[in-house]
């Protein structure tokens, strides 16, 4: 990894402002690819701030519609002036890459829209895939285009790093009223979702916590099991190591997600990646 350039890019700047966990693992990625990669995590991002960003579901599905039909204009050879689209336009010609992750990426953040909390733990994992399969097949496509591998190792990753950062989130998504853990999950262990609801995590809702931290334990673990050790897709692997970091705080914090301590960033990440870079143990 070299230093950071004194002056980043559109695309940069925005990840370093509002991701700045993929900011760093950007940063891991290859010299020669590295622009690309910060392109796909702003595309990514603007996306995925849909909800957020929208005071009405109709506006949401307006704003997916918009990016819809840019990717439109870039594959059609007419892409619009815009911070993000004109470089991602200049990545997706220059990679060769195809247009259906795009579209895909875009498709899974109509279920943000809703405003429920997810039905089942399949559910939850079904949209955790959908929303980061489509950009590790970008990432994959730009850091080892003559890979011979299955994407499926890379995807658990993702799956099981996205599960820990909505644990994360449970705090904010609650308070905002846009509930999103599974209350089948927080029922069959016992908590209760109304106490969920106003931030308070009784034993039930801990041990239910507990095992879905579990289960993202178990997807990277997988994940992990047959990835090998390519430094070129260290972007991708990083999330492993960062996602069983905040596992083990989660447990240190009994598995309130609530805890202020767990939105926190924590300043060993950037020294952990690149041991973990350095000793190719992800």
């Amino acid at each position: 990894m070299s230093s950071q350039p004194s002056s980043l890019s559109a695309p940069a700047a925005l990840v370093r402002q509002h991701d700045p966990d993929r900011f760093r693992f950007a940063l891991f990625a290859p010299v020669l690819h590295r622009e690309a990669v910060f392109t796909l995590y702003a595309f990514n991002h603007e996306v995925a701030k849909t909800r957020e960003s929208v005071s009405e579901t109709m506006i949401g599905a307006i704003r997916l519609q918009w990016w819809r039909d840019s990717i439109d204009g870039i594959y059609a050879g007419t892409p619009r002036q815009h911070e993000v689209i004109g470089p991602l336009a200049a990545c997706i010609a220059a990679y060769g890459l195809p247009r259906a992750p795009f579209d895909d990426l875009i498709n899974a953040r109509e279920r943000d829209l809703e405003d429920r909390p997810m039905e089942s733990l399949a559910e939850t994992e079904a949209y955790l895939r959908a929303t980061t399969f489509p950009l590790v097949a970008l990432l994959a496509d730009v850091l080892v285009p003559d890979r011979e591998m299955e994407l499926t190792d890379l995807a658990d990753i993702a799956a099981g790093h996205a599960l820990i950062g909505k644990l994360r989130a449970a705090a904010f998504d609650e308070s905002v009223r846009r509930p999103f853990l599974p209350r089948t999950v927080l029922e069959e262990h016992g908590g209760e979702s109304r106490d969920f609801a106003e931030l308070k995590a009784d034993e039930g809702a801990r041990r239910a916590v507990k095992a879905l931290a579990q289960h993202a334990q178990n997807l990277i673990d997988r994940g992990l099991t047959h990835t090998g050790k390519n430094p070129a897709l260290a972007p991708v692997l990083l999330p492993a190591r960062q996602a069983r970091a905040r596992i083990r705080l989660l447990a240190r914090l009994d598995y309130d997600p609530f805890r202020p301590e767990l939105a926190d960033h924590d300043p060993l990440d950037v020294w952990r990646f690149w041991l973990a870079r350095l000793i190719r143990r992800y």
